[in-house]
This record gives structure tokens, sequence and C-alpha cells, in this order.
């Protein structure tokens, strides 16, 4: 390999500062930066990594609160000529330093986090603050990079029960960046509203998108998105507003009363998109509803929703045509349906393979590396339009993030120390759709178990409910039949009656519906809110429950199986 082209992400951004450089580049909570501020420092960080021993090719780390110093971190990465391999503040400290590990990184760079990374992995800790007041310098160029080689690289659960990590080239991610902003009509005018992980890969679009037609980069807080409180971020007279994020996400924020303005361009992905969802939003600009696994970088098909058609009866909207000369196949799944099948891709989208995973590699991308299985079934109506109609694997999404249930099996069983367990998605009318897992050990407990996955997996990995069975009923092969899995009432995690009190409870003390996995603290919880909502509870359901017990107990639905418990034991006595 030779080291014979520059980051073409950073190309991207640079043309921009060339054009207007005294253009705001990105904003947040604490201040605004021009887009030569914003080189400035970006380059400036660029060449601390260089002289701490960062080359063309590594890959360092990132690991960074939700503030503008994430992306220009993400930025000198690339401008140093390294790929960087985003860690999520919250994820558990062990898949943290598996991915890490797994990727080989050569540092780690902590902005605005005190988040311990592993032993023996170099660590540059930074503000934002400090981050951005370089000034005054000329930036050093951007240095070239092996070709072909990684901008990035990011991990998605792994059915082995351990992570994979994607590598995907900078050609591709500034092609598919290029694409879509162009799709969707982005430019100088456009305020970009980021509200996605930088783990989370449609970020790459977050960033990059406003930047490569000089718009503007607003990153949200987590809070701001736990707690909808992005009305001021979308109050931007005389410039377009985008937000991309899931439908679940979306349903979250109209529920918490979002009012979107009529400029907003709305990007939704991850999950099959409902036209009663968008029904709640046509009076805005546009809703895009668009698709692609992370190993086709970022997006492959894109649909435009509105105006809705009230001529289509069909309840989900397609995922619709192909955009980045993505190339889309349908493997036929029976003889004589060409319009039904998995769904294969290629095109200059392809990952470059997995991070030493040759033989998944291999499996994954077929036909000499040319096109990827993508595992998901898709139907072509007769308009030529894709719709997606479920997978062929035991992949799920959960709130837009892929989820291997095999992984969440695996560490299940390194939690109880035995292969008697199950998990699949189910649908609930309070928690809607949701992770159930089955452990043919009654004397566990529940609440605990939950515990016990939180410090090895994500939140939105962790089972919401936990069901405790005489059995796991297998195939007449030995397999687990998941389909003969049955639910008794008296194992569920929590009582219906105590998690429909405690919602309602959150919603009147701290201003929003919780989803299972919501923390206490993060909707802006107190001691005072605290006090108020245990009494409540102490009257409702005839136990004793105080402050502390909130407290020690922040996620929602670990307290409600907590209470539930509690109110089990008290029952007995």
């Amino acid at each position: 390999m030779s080291l014979d082209e520059s980051d073409r992400l950073v190309d991207l951004f640079l043309k921009s500062t060339r054009d207007a450089p005294e253009r705001v580049a990105i904003r947040d909570t604490n201040g605004s930066w021009t887009y030569a501020e914003t080189a400035a420092a970006a380059a400036a960080l660029a060449d601390r990594l260089v002289a701490a021993g960062v080359k063309p090719g590594d890959r360092v780390g990132v690991m960074a609160a939700r503030q503008a110093g994430g992306p220009v971190a993400i930025l000198a990465v690339l401008w140093a000529g390294a790929a960087y391999v985003p860690i999520d503040q919250g994820w558990p400290i062990a898949r943290g330093e598996s991915v890490l590990h797994g990727a080989q990184a050569r540092m780690v760079l902590a902005v605005d986090s005190t988040r311990p990374t592993p032993d023996g992995v170099a660590r540059m800790d930074l503000t934002t603050p400090e981050l951005m007041q370089a000034q005054g310098s000329q930036p050093s160029a951007p240095r070239p990079r092996p070709q072909p080689g990684a901008a990035y690289v990011i991990f998605t659960s792994g059915s082995t029960g351990t992570p994979k990590g994607v590598e995907i080239r900078s050609a591709s991610a500034a092609g598919l960046v290029r694409s879509v902003a162009s799709l969707i009509g982005m430019g100088p005018d456009s305020t970009f509203i980021a509200l996605s992980s930088f783990a989370f890969d449609i970020s790459v679009f977050e960033i990059f998108g406003p930047w490569s037609v000089g718009g503007e980069l607003v990153i949200a807080t987590e809070l701001q998105v736990l707690s909808n409180q992005l009305g001021a971020l979308l109050d931007v007279p005389g410039r377009e507003v985008l937000l991309q994020t899931t439908p679940t996400v979306l349903e979250h924020l109209l529920r918490s009363g979002l009012e979107l303005p009529t400029d907003t361009v709305l990007m939704l992905a991850g999950e099959r998109l409902r036209r009663s969802l968008v029904t709640q939003v046509e009076h805005i600009k546009q809703v895009w509803n668009l698709y692609g696994p992370t190993e086709a970088t970022i997006y492959a098909t894109a649909h435009a929703c509105l105006p809705l058609s009230p001529d289509d009866p069909e309840p989900d909207l397609p995922i619709g045509s192909p955009v980045n000369d993505a190339i889309t196949d349908i493997r036929p799944l029976t003889d004589g349906t060409d319009d039904v099948g998995e769904l294969l891709i290629g095109g200059p989208g392809l990952a470059l393979g997995y991070v030493g995973r040759p033989d998944l590699t291999a499996e994954r991308f077929v036909d000499g590396g040319t096109r990827y299985t993508t595992g998901d079934v898709v139907r072509r109506r007769p308009d030529g339009l894709l719709v997606h109609a479920g997978r062929l694997d035991r992949q799920v999404k959960i709130r837009g993030n892929r989820v291997e249930l095999d992984e969440v099996e695996a560490a299940l069983v390194n939690v109880v120390g035995h292969g008697r367990v199950a998990v699949r998605m189910d649908a609930h009318r309070l928690v809607g759709m949701h992770l159930a897992a089955f452990i043919a050990d009654p004397q566990l407990n529940s609440a605990q178990l939950r515990r016990q996955l939180a410090d090895r997996l994500p939140a939105y990995m962790v089972p919401t409910r936990m069901y405790l069975v005489p059995e796991i009923p297998m195939t007449s092969s030995g397999k687990t039949d998941h389909s003969a899995l049955r639910a008794p009432e008296d194992t569920y995690a929590w009582d219906d009656a105590v998690f429909d009190t405690l919602s309602k409870l959150w919603e009147e003390y701290l201003g929003e519906p919780a989803a299972p996995d919501a923390n206490f603290f993060a909707l802006g919880g107190n001691r005072n809110a605290a006090q108020q909502i245990a009494t409540q509870l102490t009257q409702t359901h005839g136990i004793a429950v105080d402050a502390a017990l909130i407290e020690r107990h922040p996620v929602l639905s670990d307290l409600a199986a907590t209470i539930s418990q509690l109110a089990h034991l008290d029952a007995e006595r």
C-alpha cells in the first residue's frame, strides 16, 4: 500500500472551510466555532496525535461526551491519516475494552470524559475548551493514509457473543455523504441537529453531511434528547433544519410534545417506518426513509415519503431506491419468486470487511467481495420500490440499534453459568417492542440478572423482561424451539400495575413518559422528585418505598422489577 490519498471526509470539510472560513461550523450548549477555528483545532490535535506516535493507518479510539469536542476529535484523527474507533459513553466498561482490543487501537482520545480505558492502551485526555482554543497558526496539511485504508471502524453486535468491527473506507463514506446531501437538498443554510451516538454509524452523516456543504452542525446533549428540550435548537428562522433519528425515538419525542417547524427535513432510519407515524408530521418539508447496514456505509437506499399517497394502502413505507451508486439485488427465497428474497448490496459503499475476521468477511461478502449478504428480506413492489419484509436470521433492531440475539444469549449464559437460556423479541402494550429472556432456573433473581447483564451489555441489549421458567423447549433436533417459548404471568420481571403507576409518576414529576431503559437522573430527577414518587407508590401499592430505593435503582425497568418483588414478598407474609 502507498501513502497516496488524503482523507476524503477531511477534503469535504476543507472545501467548505476555503469557501466560507467565517461561517459557523459547529455549535453546542457552550458556544460556537467557525470553519477556520474548527480546522485549526483539528489540525493542532492531529499534530499532537502524530507526536504521540500515531501513524497513517493506525486506529485511535474516540470516547467523547456529546459536546463539540467529539466531532472535532473525530476530524483530527482523520486529519492525522488514522482511523477512528468510537466508544459510546453509555457502554459497560468491559464492552469498551473489548472494542479497543479488537480494533488494536494505538491510543484513546478521551474528550470531556473520565471513563476508564484498558491498561496498556495510551490515553490522551482533553476537554472541548482545550481542544477548541488552537488559534493563529496556519493548520498543517492532512496526512495521507495507506490505500485502501479505513476512515473508521464501527463495532456492531456479533452472533458469536463478541462485537465485530466493520472497516469503512474514507472514499465510501465521502461518496455517501455527497450523494445523500445532494439528494435531500442540503446547502450552506442547512442546520443539522445531531442526536445520535458517535458509535452509531448514522452519526457519520450527521457530522460530515453539514460540513460537506458549509452548513452548521449542532450537537444536542443526551439530556436534551431524553427530556425533549430540542425546541430552542429547532428555532432557527431562515434556515432549513434537519433531524436524523430512528422511528422509535421520533415517536417518543412526539409523545413528549415535540413540535417540528414546517421547514424541517426529517431523516428516519434503523427500523421499519409506519405510515401512521409519518401522518403525524405531514406538515414538515420532507420525511426520508433510509435503509442501509453498516457494512454498506450507512445508507444504501432512500425514499421521500411526502406527500403520502392516499392510494397506497400498505402500512409500512418503502425503503426506496439505491443511493451512492449502490447495486441492490434480490436473491429469491423460493423458485419462481424473483421479487421477494434476501437483499444483496454491491457498489462503492461496500466495507473492507471485519477487523481480524477473514472467515466472517468471506462468509458475508460474496462473489469475490463484491456483494454483501444483508440477511434482510425485501419485497420489490410493482412500482420498483423496495419494502423491508423481515430477517433471515436472529438479528433484530432495538431503537435502531442492531442486536444479535445470540450475543445477548451468550452474555446471559456467562452470567447464569449454564446454557438453559433463550432470548427473543416480544411486544407488549406498555413496553412496545423489546427483548425478553427466558432462563430455566426459577431460583434466580431477575432484577439481579438485569444488573449483571448491564455490566456486560449496552442498555438497549439488556432484556427488558426476564422470565424464570422450569425448562427451555427444544426441537426434535435438540435446538431451542423459540416459537414454543411461553411467558407465564407469575414470572414477569415486574407487575404491570407497578410499571403503569411508575410510568405515570415519571411523566408527572419528570415531565415526560419514560421508556423501560430510561434513567431517573438523566431525565432531571432529584431527591425531592424521588421522595414524592416514593410517597405515591407507597400509597398506591401499600408497600414501603423510600427515595433511597429509587436512587439505588434509577432505571425504570429495574425499579419496576424491584418494587414488584417487594410487593410479592409483602403479599406472602
